[in-house]
């Protein structure tokens, strides 16, 4: 019967198809579709419905109701009809004759259940050109609350069954910002199924139902809120036209039905009802779209003719565990088993697939549409289709961007966004079909920040618990604390009241969790059994929207008091990772508190350094200690000291005292060093380390440190693509652990740094000017810590140029913790002039000429409350000048650290500049970098950022670093005079940022007026993001969530409120002068215009900047 269907011409923008575009018989909106399918198709079947019904003995049976093409037709003509009489807000479109401009009224919200009568009531409101708003049955009054404030809904049609929420909902609506909102009892489907004579052949299509593509006013879909709350996502007639024409199948291989269980209310529904509209692949509908495993094997048997099945994984998880094999057998026998909407369970996946059924993976999102074909899996025809991969369709415009790690993602145009949609889903492609089939391996948003900022993935253990046989999902969390947890739970349910049931299942997952620990990061890793929630109450199960994809925020409400417990229990937790080692209640604090502290450390945490390579003064983290190990030390202290003091650990007390001493005296004095003043510390690390001459035996050098990170990498790159540059040495830190065994060079591990980054040197560039070499930073005298320490009299004979970059990215250590940093800036230095001295004594004429020059790479932080200062007088510009007091810096140990090292350089230059000019000093404040130009991306967790509206891409800064390192003193002219004397017995400084800035009203312009923040903001087209006064904007950040990732600027309350209008008004302005007069590349910068603005919007959103 397929054969004989005739397929509608489908045009949707897309560069495939512009062939179609003026073609006449193309067809754009799926109510026409409707319309052609009734003249062209009217007696194929369009939908079977299943339902129950009596029978004439009482008893409860299943049949199947047939409904072709033109009953279809009839039905939204007569749905449409009642329509019109009924809803009283609803509104037709309305054209402007002087203009032809077209307006719509007012959405209509659809709540009801997924059957053939929502399809009728979407389609009658879709021809009629009403905006048709769909709600999920599964929405709770709150989020329908929110739906219908956003979209501006006027009336919803509902069913009986979700009157109670639905009214609820309306109930809970401002009157101040969303208007009054009717509620209309829907009609069952079979009052417009009747059984009168076929109508007249009338369209269904209004006009003005259908304007052009950029015409967002059609349906209005919603996430599934596993993030919060959901969100209104409009969308065109081509939207829909572009679900129809998701296939990829034959007149034959379209025969026979599809049954579906998905509901209509989400974008893989609609597809198995756009599909039988475009190629007659007719769809069947369950009774219920939730229906047991089964009642789909009755349906199954009465249907007959089934031949492909489109579902989600907890139903094929349900029909894969029947206790009889009637659920394979069923899926046995089917073209494909479609699956969509969440991540099918490995181990269900694998006893399927080896069972023969034909899975065929499927993605979408709501914003782009459907992304994969539907098709038959052919494997005895040579297709290498493994069902964990989906293959992307080829006839939309999606781009694949390869990032870092070996994986990708996509990037879609979504119709009429008029701007590019970054999908969330990490991906690796498939090594058969490398440029069609792809594996989601996570996501964006799944990212848990800590409260030490480190980021967490959970995928690798919430994938291998789903593999697990005893588990049926696993929800990692720990937003906001210091170490994560996962939830959990079990396939086969636990009695709350069955304790050793729930301790033997605990330990089952512990054993899964050790196993995956040893793959991560330290700081992601579980630190105990106690780490992990059993979910065993009654009626408490992890939620999952419709599409049967985990609600993870959801997840953290409904189980926050499960959760806030655990952590609770962990901060009385002390962890013993040696069998047989003394708890730390049996330590003796009081008799050697330093021998005991030494033995939680050595024995406690997992610590790899063996007794005797670490001292008592030793920097923890410079020794290697990470997050995790800091927070097991700092439990075990509090327990040891319990019974003996009611003195309080805070949770930052390992990171205030990371060592030994300092934790023995921050004990004994009440934790009197927790008050020592950040500016007296910072003038006691300048009078230790800013010493008039290096003692004899100094020596550390390095031609770049810092060349594994982001700016250290482009330096690297540009450098080398330099002529005049002959070799570049990058010295990198050696691992902290000396059991670490490895065959791979530090030169090796720089080249995968730079693949990971996606940049590339030629491979006679890491031949001829690379060099690597390690060195232990957390001890840099003597020799600058060099593993092999000749090589300091190499690096003092050719050594011309030093780039101080390497920096500890660890917001959390306090400036008594950059001990070791002041100690390499020194050693740097020294270097330096040791270049000298060897270079003068041996007559080097072609070295001695010029003296060697030491860069650091500082902070725009260093300078942040200059205007503060007496000396400033209120000046609105920072010069490039040294700045006059430790009040100036930030009060973080970062940038107090940095400006510690300003002052060191200065002392410095004091003693081996002036007229002598044995070394040249400089030092670069730098501030906020963006992504490369090329890559498009720019580091969310960057921690200072543009607060002046300064913006500097990574490939820039290096460009103009390097301007400034060979910079000498020049008469030449310059169109950029100079503010500063020149002077070698003070550093050169420079201030690196862009200095081209435009008032907030041009970036708010930009902002508004972007499509992707139009879009976000403005679900039906209404005017976009408002402007607020800033104490409202102010007011209204504060009251929100604690909720690092959703609203970041929390994390900088205080910095809004006291510090924010002072700095973004214009009062304080980093002076550029003498960077732009040395730097070429900084004088090229642009503005930041509403392009650039563009392209950093669309990179924030495709990390879930955004979301």
């Amino acid at each position: 019967m397929s054969s004989s269907f005739v397929r509608p011409t489908l045009y949707y923008p897309s560069s495939k198809l512009k062939h179609l575009l003026n073609d006449p018989n193309t067809i754009k909106t799926l109510p026409a579709v409707v319309d052609f399918n009734a003249a062209r198709n009217p007696n194929y079947t369009f939908c079977v419905q299943a339902e129950k019904v009596k029978t004439a003995d009482g008893e409860s049976t299943t049949r199947a109701v047939t409904i072709s093409h033109r009953e279809f037709r009839d039905g939204i003509l007569r749905c449409q009809g009642w329509l019109l009489r009924t809803v009283a807000e609803m509104q037709l479109p309305i054209t402007t004759i002087s203009d032809g401009v077209t307006t719509k009224g007012p959405p209509v919200a659809l709540l009801m259940e997924s059957n053939v009568g929502l399809a009728i009531h979407i389609l009658a409101l879709m021809g009629l050109g009403v905006p048709v708003l769909i709600l999920s049955t599964r929405l709770s009054p709150l989020a329908i609350q929110e739906l219908l404030t956003t979209t501006g809904t006027r009336a919803v049609l509902t069913s009986p069954r979700l009157e109670r929420v639905c009214r609820e909902g309306v109930a809970g609506l401002d009157p101040a910002s969303a208007p009054a909102v009717s509620i209309y009892g829907r009609q069952p489907y079979g009052a417009f199924l009747s059984t009168q004579e076929p109508l007249s052949a009338r369209s269904i299509c209004n006009a003005g139902h259908h304007t052009d593509e950029t015409d967002l006013q059609v349906i209005i879909l919603h996430s599934s809120g596993s993030t919060g709350l959901p969100k209104a996502i409009p969308q065109s007639h081509e939207y829909f036209v572009g679900h129809a024409a998701c296939y990829d199948l034959t007149p034959s291989e379209a025969e026979g039905l599809n049954v579906s269980t998905l509901p209509l209310y989400h974008g893989f529904g609609i597809l198995a009802m756009c599909l039988s509209l475009s190629v007659g692949l007719t769809m069947c509908l369950p009774v219920n779209s939730v229906s047991s495993a089964e009642a789909l094997v009755d349906l199954f048997t009465l249907l007959k003719n089934a031949r492909s099945m489109m579902t989600v994984p907890s139903v094929l998880d349900d029909l894969a565990q029947m206790e009889t094999d009637a659920g394979i057998q069923t899926l046995q026998k089917l073209q494909f088993v479609a699956v969509g909407g969440g991540p099918l369970s490995p181990p269900v996946g694998t006893k399927l697939a080896a069972a023969g059924v034909p899975l065929l993976n499927h993605i979408g999102a709501t914003e782009v549409g459907a992304l994969s074909p539907i098709f038959v899996p052919k494997p005895a025809q040579g297709d290498k289709y493994d069902y964990r991969y989906f293959r992307l369709r080829q006839d939309f415009d999606i781009d694949v961007l390869d990032t870092e790690g070996g994986r990708c993602r996509l990037v879609g145009h979504p119709f009429g966004l008029g701007a590019p949609f970054p999908i969330q889903d990490q991906l690796v492609r498939s090594a058969d079909n490398p440029e069609t089939d792809f594996l989601v391996v996570g996501r964006d948003d799944d990212v848990i920040v800590l409260a030490t900022g480190e980021k967490v993935l959970p995928g690798l253990l919430e994938a291998a618990i789903a593999q697990d046989e005893e588990c049926k999902v696993g929800v990692m969390f720990g937003r906001g604390q210091f170490e994560a947890g996962v939830l959990v739970e079990p396939r086969r349910p636990i009695e709350s009241g069955d304790r050793k049931g729930g301790e033997r299942f605990r330990d089952h997952v512990w054993e899964i969790v050790k196993t995956v620990n040893e793959k991560l990061d330290a700081h992601a890793r579980l630190s105990s059994p106690k780490s992990i929630i059993i979910v065993t109450t009654p009626g408490k199960a992890i939620p999952r929207s419709s599409k049967d994809s985990v609600l993870r925020q959801e997840a953290w409400r409904v189980f926050e008091s499960e959760i806030e417990a655990m952590y609770q229990e962990l901060d009385g937790y002390a962890l013993s990772s040696t069998p047989g080692v003394d708890t730390p209640s049996m330590i003796n604090l009081d008799a050697d508190l330093e021998g005991g502290l030494r033995d939680l450390v050595q024995n406690n945490i997992g610590w790899r350094i063996p007794v005797g390579q670490w001292a008592d003064d030793d920097d923890f983290f410079e020794l290697g200690m990470d997050s995790l190990q800091a927070l097991e030390l700092r439990r075990l202290i509090a327990t040891a000291i319990k019974s003996t003091t009611t003195k309080q650990i805070s949770r930052d007390f390992v990171y205030r005292h990371p060592s030994i001493l300092k934790l023995s005296n921050a004990i004994r004095g009440g934790d009197a060093a927790a008050n020592t003043t950040s500016a007296s510390e910072m003038d006691r690390f300048i009078a230790k380390y800013a010493a008039s001459k290096p003692p004899a035996d100094a020596g550390h050098v390095i031609l770049l440190t810092g060349s594994t990170g982001s700016l250290g990498t482009h330096l690297v790159q540009h450098l080398s693509s330099l002529p005049s540059v002959s070799r570049i040495i990058c010295v990198v830190r050696k691992p902290s652990s000396p059991t670490t065994t490895t065959t791979v060079s530090p030169k090796d591990q720089l080249n995968a740094t730079f693949s990971a980054r996606h940049m590339s040197l030629p491979p006679e560039i890491w031949t001829a000017k690379i060099d690597v070499l390690q060195a232990d930073f957390s001890k840099p005298a003597p020799f600058l810590g060099l593993v092999e320490p000749h090589h300091y009299d190499n690096l003092r004979r050719t050594v011309t140029h030093i780039i101080h970059n390497g920096w500890p990215m660890d917001f959390n250590r306090h400036v008594s913790s950059f001990e070791s940093q002041f100690q390499l800036t020194r050693g740097l230095l020294h270097l330096a002039h040791d270049i000298h001295t060897y270079h003068h004594h041996h007559h080097h004429s072609n070295l001695s000429a010029k003296p060697p020059v030491f860069m650091f790479i500082s902070s725009i932080a260093v300078a942040a409350n200059y205007s503060s200062e007496p000396q400033s007088a209120g000046a609105c510009m920072v010069p490039e000048i040294p700045m006059p007091s430790s009040r100036c810096p930030l009060p973080i140990g970062y940038a107090q650290a940095k400006y510690v090292c300003e002052r060191i350089i200065e002392d410095f230059a004091a003693v081996h500049g002036g007229d002598g000019g044995e070394v040249v000093t400089k030092y670069v404040r730098v501030g906020q970098m963006t992504g490369a130009r090329g890559s498009g991306m720019w580091n969310t967790s960057e921690h200072f950022p543009a607060l002046t509206l300064s913006w500097l891409p990574v490939d820039i800064a290096a460009a103009s670093l390097t301007d400034l390192l060979f910079h000498t003193p020049s008469p030449s002219p310059s169109p950029f005079p100079s503010t500063t004397p020149l002077s070698q017995s003070t550093p050169e400084i420079y201030h690196l940022e862009n200095p081209l800035r435009q008032s907030w009203d041009d970036i708010l312009t930009a902002l508004e007026t972007n499509p992707t923040l139009a879009s976000k903001f403005s679900p039906t087209n209404t005017p976009g993001p408002t402007r607020l006064p800033y104490e409202t904007w102010l007011e209204r950040m504060l009251a929100a969530p604690d909720d690092g990732d959703r609203n970041p600027a929390k994390k900088m309350a205080g910095f809004f409120q006291k510090e924010f209008e002072h700095m973004a008004q214009g009062k304080v302005v980093l002076g550029t002068e003498e960077a732009r007069r040395c730097s070429p590349a900084l004088r090229a910068v642009g503005i930041v215009d509403a392009g650039l603005v563009g392209r950093y919007v669309d990179a924030w959103r495709a990390v879930g900047f955004l979301d």
